[in-house]
């Protein structure tokens, strides 16, 4: 195909769509400089950072909250609103001394109280923390040493603790405007310690920030060091990927989430465009086959599939080598990343023919296996955001080895009852975040999921090793010895050849070559906009 090229038609529909009010991109050079993102979901709950788990609410709200050790597209760590930390010997505490010259954007100085105020909030059922509850660990409460220094206790040694600060999700709240507002109301009206400050959120519509003019404590690696050149931040809800490029095109935006791998690839030789791409850190883009049921319960079923399909193939096919594939249940750029996956499962449908029939499995006239009077057949739930063209592409190099995979799109309410009702055999995921403990997730047996409690372990994975690997890669201290823990963790992941991983999860953005400065936050998907200056 072809890459597309938007009609003056396709233009004015969008027009015609978007109702909020056009930025002029050929305004002035006296004109206040502003970004207008376009976002692709439009159906955000929360900006309260200590309760999300969703990177869409992530994108705005990394843009008003500064966490307390600062991290770059690159995962390393740097002073943020702390200036320096020490992790105790016995892996159960950390002291954080703190920047003097903080203020929230009310005004309420920022100090060690106030991360207390955060920390002991997120521990409280209260607050319904999804994120931050998990990057918290086993908290048990701060010491407030004096106004600017503060030590983060835990019930047993917590290996990630560090690294944990410099996820979003820990970020300091203002602690006057949760009192003032209430957990409900600051959700909607958040207040934080970061270069932009929160004005409004229309419903359905957008969101739009302001510059703080007394910032002036930006970690780094940033090129600025004071208050931010851009004084306008629109984030533009436009879930529909065709119409967010449209708007690119058109001027009516400056940035797009998640673009087309055609656009990308189109744009990326445009005049007057730019792309980047972040490889994700965290769990690849994969999917979960049950094997609590179907035939899945077969590990050679399981081992069959992996080796029937050819991962740099496909992603050479669908996403013309942009994207690289991935092999294991870490994508190469997460601290612990395992490297010996890659040869566990490689491209050979002759042997996965081979695993077939000595499961019992044989060819059938039309090309589909069949046992006991039973086809090899299987059932792959799309959610949209999760690629059925890849669902696609996998069906149709299984078949070459004798699976029926029926492919359906699904809607995230379609998903959730699937999970419920224990009623799929595949079903597509990501996990955003650079740390390895973020596999407790998918494959700890806490996270299998119950009547009422949505978990993410949907394959049904249980394994007492595992979940003492995860227990014990919490608690070690020693980088060296943690990776080593989270290793042998993903070899039995690996081997239980429930988790198929297809590609690096990666955001890909265009923006217009007008300005730059864009770059991404930890764990390389959220877009950061403090260091935006006319090109």
């Amino acid at each position: 195909m072809p890459p597309r090229k938007p009609s003056v038609s396709r233009r004015a529909v969008v027009g015609g769509m978007l109702a909020a009010p056009m930025l002029n991109t050929g305004a002035s050079a006296q004109a206040p400089l502003s970004v207008t993102w376009g976002e692709d979901d439009a159906t955000p709950r929360t900006y309260d950072p200590r309760v999300t788990s969703s990177r869409h609410e992530y994108q705005v709200i990394a843009q008003m909250f500064d966490t307390l050790i600062a991290s770059d597209g690159s995962n390393k760590l740097f002073p943020g609103l702390a200036t320096a930390w020490e992790a105790a010997p016995d892996g159960k505490s950390v002291t954080l001394k703190l920047r003097t010259d903080v203020g929230f954007h009310d005004g309420t100085p920022f100090d060690a109280e106030a991360v207390k105020f955060t920390f002991d909030t997120i521990a409280d059922p209260k607050t319904a923390s999804e994120g931050a509850v998990t990057q918290l660990g086993p908290y048990d409460g701060c010491k407030v040493i004096d106004s600017h220094t503060i030590r983060v206790d835990y019930k047993q040694p917590f290996g990630a603790a560090v690294a944990s600060f410099a996820e979003g999700t820990l970020a300091p709240v203002s602690p006057s405007a949760v009192k003032r507002m209430g957990n409900q109301d600051f959700a909607r009206a958040p207040v934080g310690a970061g270069p932009f400050k929160f004005v409004s959120w229309e419903q359905g519509r957008q969101v739009t920030l302001e510059r703080f003019d007394k910032y002036n404590w930006a970690p780094g690696y940033n090129a600025n060091k004071g208050p931010s050149s851009v004084q306008r931040i629109v984030n533009r809800f436009i879930p529909d990927a065709s119409t967010r490029v449209a708007a690119l095109e058109a001027g009516e935006i400056d940035i797009s989430d998640v673009t087309p791998i055609l656009d990308m690839k189109r744009l990326k030789d445009t005049k007057g465009y730019a792309t980047m791409i972040g490889n994700a850190a965290g769990i690849p883009f994969g999917l979960e086959l049950n094997g609590s049921r179907g035939i899945f319960a077969d590990v050679r079923v399981r081992r069959a599939l992996h080796m029937a399909i050819d991962r740099k193939a496909l992603c050479e096919n669908i996403f013309f080598g942009l994207i690289e594939p991935t092999y294991g249940a870490l994508s190469a750029g997460t601290p612990g990343y395992w490297a010996g996956c890659e040869d566990m499962y490689k491209y050979d449908p002759k042997g996965a023919a081979a695993l077939l029939e000595q499961a019992g499995w044989k060819m059938g006239p039309d090309g589909v296996r069949v046992k006991d009077g039973q086809r090899l057949s299987a059932f792959y739930g799309a959610p949209p955001p999760l690629e059925p063209d890849t669902a696609v592409e996998i069906q149709a190099v299984a078949k070459r080895v004798g699976f029926d995979l029926k492919v359906e799109t699904i809607t995230f309410a379609k998903n959730q009852q699937l999970v419920f009702d224990n009623a799929f055999d595949i079903l597509p995921v990501r996990w955003i975040q650079a740390d390895p403990m973020c596999l407790e997730n998918l494959f700890s047996s806490a996270n299998i999921p119950a009547p009422g409690k949505y978990r993410y372990n949907w394959m049904q994975l249980n394994d007492p090793k595992l979940d003492a690997l995860f227990a014990e890669g919490r608690a070690v201290t020693d980088p060296a010895k943690r990776n080593a823990v989270y290793a042998d963790a993903q070899k039995i992941i690996m081997d239980s050849a429930l988790w198929l991983s297809v590609h690096n999860q990666v955001q890909t953005v265009a923006h217009r070559a007008e300005k730059k400065g864009y770059h991404f936050a930890r764990a390389s998907w959220v877009a950061l906009f403090y260091d935006v200056t006319k090109a």
